[in-house]
């Protein structure tokens, strides 16, 4: 018998569903592909859109192909 560890089977797609869940209602940083960023709240998450309500109330529909990555900010 073989001692290799088994690897965990990988169910794409949950990470980044748990990423976002934990994320909603907080305020966050997205960067985009061409390198401008913007910050707001996450107010929503679905599969192929992010929701993020700004400071100044406007909410603006993302679709994901067009983020580079995101991260929890610091309030403001």
């Amino acid at each position: 018998m073989s001692n290799e560890k088994k690897k965990a089977k990988r169910n794409w797609g949950q990470n980044q569903a748990e990423y976002l869940a934990a994320l909603e209602g907080k305020q966050v940083t997205v960067v985009f592909v061409d390198g401008k960023a913007l910050k707001g709240e996450l107010t929503g998450v679905d599969t192929y859109e992010l929701f993020i309500k700004q400071s100044n109330g406007l909410e603006i529909m993302i679709s994901k192909g067009t983020i580079k990555y995101l991260h929890p900010s610091s309030e403001e």
